[in-house]
């Protein structure tokens, strides 16, 4: 067990300004993915600048930082485990449990059939325990519509998350140890920096390894390739109090790198540069944008709206709502997304007594 001792004394956490902008910045990034999907499921005839791979990339590189923080103040991993835990998973139960449930009137087969199907059974199954890419879809629902009829194509990302929360106290574990062995600091850069290595080269060459053998092309976007975005945020929460003051100098170089490599695609180059840049940018503006620190700080609901938005867009979809009216449907997805995203909070709050709101603040 990593004891209480490691945060005390060998790695603490940061301070961050309560005044900060982080959960408005994970605000847009959930509306833009939104935005996009509607987008992309109903087929609108409306500008798509695909950004919503970025945006998921932001919320990765938030949770390097804001989960590191949550580790480190905690007293041991049960607790930090338990935390992680209620956090996300119990809203994220019972979005699966209500599309499996719910979802049946949407399904072409008579409910008698959609129920004893086994494909509803593999469906909770693998999706309980955050294995979507296991089975998708549901029994006749959605079927003929957008990316396969996937009941909700935004849960890929929570396994990545949840890799993410197992990995990262052996991270801990191993730049105390090296603290320890050698008695001085800088050893989580040599750490993060393996790490980050790895990932880019994982991210590099998967893709090319499943276009020319038969291993499945999901393996692209697991966690192996996103380490370097979390990594970006790691290094924030234990270095930060060195890092902060340096931001405002080099958040402008990194600004510009991203428009230029999203101008000019050289994969490697990109794979190397983005993750770090990102995360700088990411960053400075979560704390400098102070005039709208206010914003997302009582009621944190991108995680609720995150999960909820993209079934709802597809029954949109398939009631044929946006091919009427495609401008007030996406408002109609984004008004329903919120409404289901505050009972989703209502409940966690009940039942778990946890709120989202303020995680990136505390």
């Amino acid at each position: 067990m990593i004891s209480n001792k490691i945060q005390k004394t060998l790695i603490s956490p940061v301070k961050v300004p309560e005044e900060n902008s982080f959960n408005f910045l994970r605000l847009v990034c959930c509306l833009i993915v939104i935005y996009e999907h509607c987008v992309v499921l109903s087929g609108a005839d409306f500008p798509c600048y695909d950004l919503r791979g970025i945006a998921v990339k932001v919320f990765f590189i938030l949770s390097g930082f804001w989960v590191t923080q949550s580790f480190l103040k905690s007293d041991s991993i049960k607790e930090y485990a338990i935390k992680r835990c209620k956090k996300i998973l119990p809203q994220y139960w019972m979005v699966v449990l209500v599309c499996a449930l719910g979802l049946a009137a949407f399904s072409v087969l008579p409910l008698r059939e959609y129920f004893c199907n086994s494909v509803f059974y593999k469906y909770l199954a693998a999706n309980i325990l955050t294995l979507n890419f296991i089975q998708p879809n549901l029994p006749g629902v959605f079927e003929g519509l957008a990316l396969n009829g996937s009941v909700n194509g935004s849960l890929w990302t929570i396994k990545i998350e949840i890799g993410f929360y197992i990995l990262l106290p052996f991270i801990v574990f191993a730049v105390k140890r090296l603290r320890e062995k050698f008695n001085g600091g800088g050893y989580e850069c040599i750490v993060l920096a393996a790490l980050y290595v790895l990932s880019v080269l994982y991210e590099v060459f998967m893709p090319i390894v499943t276009e020319n053998t038969s291993l499945p092309s999901s393996l692209n976007n697991q966690l192996p390739a996103f380490i370097s975005y979390f990594a970006g945020g790691m290094i924030f929460a234990f270095c930060g109090e060195k890092l902060f003051s340096k931001l405002k100098i080099v958040f402008l170089p990194c600004l510009a790198i991203l428009v230029l490599l999203n101008v000019f695609k050289i994969p490697f180059v990109s794979a190397l540069l983005v993750p770090v840049c990102l995360a700088v940018c990411v960053m400075f503006l979560g704390l400098n944008l102070k005039i709208i620190a206010d914003i997302g700080q009582k009621a944190d609901y991108s995680y609720s709206l995150y999960l909820v938005h993209y079934p709802l867009a597809m029954c949109l979809v398939l009631l044929g709502v946006f091919e009427k009216m495609p401008g007030f449907s996406i408002f109609g997805v984004l008004g329903t997304s919120f409404l289901c995203a505050y009972m989703l909070e209502s409940f966690q709050r009940k039942f778990f007594g946890i709120k989202r709101s303020g995680e990136a603040v505390k």
